[in-house]
């Protein structure tokens, strides 16, 4: 089927919201974008409560020793034919949230670099993850990034891996991945190993102070009749919705793709679960390019999901060295249980939807999704859109079908003769007379796609415009098949 062209004011509007995939391609920044891109920085992230040093920072886990370790943080590509992804079953945090287009975007969180032996296939970096990399003193490790990741690490002066400039010194191909059928962007990868020779490469270190990600302690266990949270489903676009469904077995939040089959690591096979999975509510619009997602990170509510039960919360963030600050729905700080945590960044536009069912079935109310912010398309205005592409789009479709049918139909018709003739020479035939049955359906079944998608094309012309002549269905010369 043919594309449409020319999209016009519609499609312009819609593109704000569903333009396709997270582009691996940075551009170069107007004034404009550099002068307003990157968040001020403050001089000390805010205080959180320290855990011993030696305690994991992004799990709470007493582990290993964690001491003078920096965490890495790894974006993964998300796009059709990215999955399996390596890695992301031995990470500590994996943080979810739609950067560009319809899909969402994944970064994948280690807070010790030797404990990573293949994480990829690697992506290009975005400002909206180095939101939850920067307060944790952790490494960005990326393949390219966009211009807004690109300014706020300038402003801040803060290194970070980008395969895009330091290459095969940080970054691997996997041979035996493209021959299996995966495009090439989908093959590179890295290591713990790996990113540290690119960091002394660099000047820089995988050591160094580390902060944790959440205030962790002891949590009451939840009671079989208060499991209110089993199966959380994150809708990021109509065309990526996901699921989190706990495992009374495990403890855990075992995670689905789009298409509903298990999350697994393409390392070890090992199926993606989770302790604690957080949705936090941000606020969201456009970017000034027209296309990247702004959201509001300082502050807004959310969902916490831990035992098979939830509860909403709040969070703040002073700006995007400060770490997140969690509370419960009555202000007091929110003590997170050890264990690793799923982090979905989620603005509630047009698209977007939550659902969660407790143990018996029943779908639970939620918080009133994020209002928009002023650079936002409104749900009105997007489904309007969305509508108007659609029908565009229909014409466009159903004329192409017109077209197919009426190319098929002279075929089908030097068909029907031939067998025709053949049936003629041999009228008891039974093979022969099937067959030419079956040459009659055919045109009967364009005759009437032609008709049905001529229908469209007349409904969609504006008043005034003449219809076209309509072509008389096509018949057979013959006169009823013989028996």
């Amino acid at each position: 089927m043919r594309k449409l062209q020319a999209l016009g004011g519609a499609a312009a509007l819609l593109a704000a919201l569903l333009l396709g995939g997270c582009s691996q391609t940075a551009v170069p920044a107007t004034p404009e974008q550099a002068a307003t891109a990157a968040p001020e920085a403050t001089a000390e992230p805010t205080a959180v409560p320290a855990l011993a040093p030696s305690t994991n920072p992004l799990t709470g886990l007493d582990d290993g020793d964690y001491t003078g370790k920096r965490p890495v943080a790894v974006t993964l590509r998300t796009l059709d034919g990215a999955q399996p992804q390596w890695g992301v079953a031995s990470a500590d945090v994996l943080v979810e949230g739609v950067t560009e287009g319809s899909t969402a975007g994944l970064t994948a969180i280690f807070a010790d670099v030797d404990s990573i032996s293949k994480v990829g296939p690697v992506g290009a970096g975005r400002d909206l993850f180095l939101q939850v990399a920067l307060p944790l003193n952790a490494v960005p490790v990326s393949i390219d990034k966009n211009i807004y990741a690109s300014n706020l690490l300038n402003t801040l002066g803060y290194q970070d891996l980008d395969g895009y400039h330091i290459g095969k010194a940080a970054f691997a191909f996997d041979q035996g991945r493209q021959d299996a059928g995966y495009r090439e962007e989908n093959c590179w990868y890295t290591t713990g190993e790996l990113i540290r020779t690119g960091l002394t490469n660099y000047g820089a270190s995988a050591e160094g102070d580390n902060t944790p990600l959440f205030r962790f302690g002891t949590r009451p266990e939840v009671s079989p009749e208060n499991r209110n949270g089993m199966n959380l489903t994150v809708t990021f676009s109509k065309t990526d919705s996901e699921q989190l469904n706990y495992n009374t077995g495990t403890g855990l939040y075992e995670k689905l793709n789009a298409d509903g089959s298990p999350m697994t690591d393409a390392d070890n096979g090992q199926q993606v679960g989770f302790t604690n999975v957080f949705v936090l509510y941000a606020s969201s619009g456009i970017k000034d390019d027209g296309y990247t997602r702004q959201y509001d990170m300082t502050g807004g509510t959310g969902l916490y999901l831990q035992g098979g039960a939830w509860e909403q919360i709040n969070w703040t963030k002073e700006d995007a060295t400060g770490p997140f600050t969690l509370t419960d729905a009555d202000g007091a700080p929110l003590t997170v249980a050890p264990g690793k945590s799923f982090v979905a960044i989620w603005g509630g536009y047009y698209g977007q939807g939550l659902t969660l069912t407790a143990a018996d079935g029943s779908e639970q109310t939620l918080p009133e999704k994020p209002v928009l912010l002023e650079s936002g398309v409104s749900d009105e205005a997007a489904a309007a859109a969305e509508e108007e592409l659609s029908a565009a789009q229909r014409i466009i479709d159903a004329q192409a079908a017109v077209d197919q049918a009426k190319a098929d139909l002279a075929d089908a018709l030097d068909e029907l003769q031939e067998a025709q003739a053949a049936c003629d020479a041999d009228s008891e035939n039974a093979d022969l007379l099937a067959a030419r049955d079956a040459v009659q359906a055919k045109i009967d079944e364009l005759n009437q796609t032609i008709a049905d998608n001529q229908a469209i094309l007349d409904a969609a012309a504006p008043e005034g415009t003449p219809a076209p002549e309509e072509e008389q269905p096509a018949e057979s010369e013959s006169e009823t098949p013989a028996e």
